[in-house]
């Protein structure tokens, strides 16, 4: 019963989550995130990618700090930004001008967790 249990459960996980990122459907796209983690856990944050910027809102408040970063294909960092304890009402932007065509990821670090989500400029 226990093994059923925890299998519902972790068929069930997407689910939740593809609804907590489809919260805002009026922008151009939604960063499609990668989780490491053997344990399923909320991903934080909702990253919307518009044509210059990528809008983060905080889904809940964060008691530690936080490191974005975006990288290119080669894995360079071409942002980083450390915010210490940020809220739900907090939205951050992340502004792409000058960034050129091509498959970035960005990568929000928590202190024992990290989600990388994945993005292209066209």
């Amino acid at each position: 019963m226990r093994k059923l249990s925890i299998l519902l459960l972790l068929i069930g996980i997407p689910f939740m989550i593809i609804e907590a990122n489809n919260l805002s459907t009026q922008r151009t796209k939604i960063i499609r995130w990668h989780k490491y983690q053997k344990i399923p856990i909320s991903i934080p944050i909702e990253a919307i990618l518009d044509e210059n910027s990528i809008e983060i809102r905080f889904l809940e408040n964060i008691d530690d700090q936080v490191i974005l970063q975006v990288k290119d294909q080669q894995g360079n960092i071409m942002f980083q930004d450390v915010i210490v304890t940020p809220n739900e009402q907090e939205t951050y932007k992340v502004d792409l001008k000058g960034y050129k065509t091509g498959h970035y990821e960005l990568l929000y670090i928590e202190e024992d967790m990290t989600f990388i989500g994945e993005f292209v400029i066209e």
